[in-house]
């Protein structure tokens, strides 16, 4: 771009947390001559920034939704084509897409890869019979299905991780005529340390939520969840179990992992095709520098700080730099009145300080106005958000570690 006039286009694959900040990031970034040269587009499957960090709220009736029109979110140069990504042909550098009017083909000169993740539904029966928290239409059908709810009915919550731990919190404390059980297949809240999971438990306690550990549900039928012991029987069952990508990037024929994710090299290009660079959940770095990394906005952000990097680099003829994403804390809402903020190292390995209650409450609620703020900020102020640096990189003695998935 430092010597050709023709124009540049860079298709942003998904309008999450990491999407958006890396279109703003781009596009607020690039000097007048630039901007005249460089067209970004974002395609995206709704016209709605989605606060995912919310989804639990609206699921219990607590905020009534986390839909933000993308206008509001992006930069105004930006170009919006509502529509799903049904294949890449990386070598003619067109995405096929689906949209509202059909078959649309969009051309590419670079391509963010942002399409984010979704709720897995491995388990028979969980997409028919449970609400998908991890997806706006999920949350806001479970939303709409408590409401309905008597006094009494019993709402279990699939998943132990700190999503299904803030969906039952949430729903037991807005609802406390309901009874609430949280479901899970090994411990509860398996990434705080033992502080933090101890204050995690007494929260629940307190809002009379039922903990079953240790429970894999094999099937999820009209009415009740299989475990291995039996039954669990539900009026409404919210899905928080685990998250899953599309298989959009193997169908295009993308290196990717076991999982489905684009395999990038640190710099986030993908291997084997720079000109595809990825960013957010459905990507997967090199372990040198990213197997601590989890699907999650707080590696979202910075990923999509990286891309931008990136992106920008490539269109100044500049070497990319390598991305370095660490965590500082893991934050746990657990109803509007109680939360437990756990500190942890760059490695997301947790530390000894544990901040609780009310006072966890407050920062959780800072901490997710800051991570829909974000993205929205670049679009004035590029380079406002700044990731917390990552641990050292881990190299195989003897030899550099290969690039690949974890």
């Amino acid at each position: 771009m430092s010597t050709s006039q023709a124009e540049h286009h860079v298709v942003v694959l998904g309008a999450g947390y990491a999407g958006v900040l890396a279109a703003n990031r781009v596009l607020a970034s690039l000097a007048p001559v630039e901007a005249a040269r460089v067209r970004v587009t974002v395609v995206n499957t709704e016209p709605d920034f989605v606060d995912r960090v919310r989804l639990h709220e609206v699921a219990a009736g607590t905020r009534e939704h986390a839909r933000t029109p993308l206008a509001g979110v992006l930069h105004p140069r930006a170009g919006v084509v509502v529509g799903t990504a049904e294949r890449v042909d990386a070598a003619a550098r067109v995405v096929h897409l689906a949209t509202a009017a059909g078959a649309h083909d969009l051309g590419y000169d670079t391509l963010v890869w942002a399409v984010g993740s979704r709720a897995s539904a491995a388990v028979p029966g969980a997409r028919e019979h449970a609400h998908l928290l991890a997806d706006v239409a999920g949350a806001e059908a479970a939303r709409d299905h408590l409401a309905r709810l008597p006094r009494g009915a019993r709402v279990v919550v699939v998943g132990g991780g700190l999503t299904g731990v803030e969906a039952a919190a949430e729903v037991a404390e807005r609802r406390p005529e309901l009874a609430v059980t949280l479901l899970s297949a090994g411990v509860v809240a398996p990434g705080l340390g033992e502080g933090g999971r101890r204050r995690v438990l007494r929260r629940l306690r307190a809002l009379r939520v039922e903990v079953l550990a240790g429970a894999r549900v094999e099937a999820v039928r009209a009415g009740e969840l299989v475990v291995a012991d039996g039954a669990v029987p539900f009026d409404a069952c919210v899905w928080a179990a685990s998250f899953a990508v599309s298989d959009l990037a193997s169908r295009s024929g993308l290196p990717v992992d076991d999982l489905g994710r684009l395999r990038v090299g640190a710099d986030l290009t993908a291997l084997g095709v720079p000109d595809v660079v990825g960013a957010g959940d459905a990507v997967v770095l090199p372990p040198e520098v990213g197997a601590h990394l989890r699907m999650s906005c707080a590696a979202a952000l910075p990923l999509g700080a990286g891309a931008a990097a990136t992106v920008l680099a490539g269109l100044r003829g500049e070497v990319a730099p390598a991305v370095s994403v660490g965590f500082a804390a893991q934050c746990v809402s657990l109803g509007r009145r109680g939360g437990v903020v756990q500190l942890v190292r760059a490695d997301d390995a947790p530390r000894q300080l544990v901040v609780g209650g009310r006072v966890g409450a407050v920062i959780k609620e800072l901490v997710c106005r800051y991570a829909a703020g974000s993205p929205r900020w670049e679009r004035r102020r590029p380079g406002l958000y700044r990731p917390v640096p990552g641990p050292a990189p881990r190299r195989a003695p003897g030899a550099v570690v290969a690039e690949a998935a974890r």
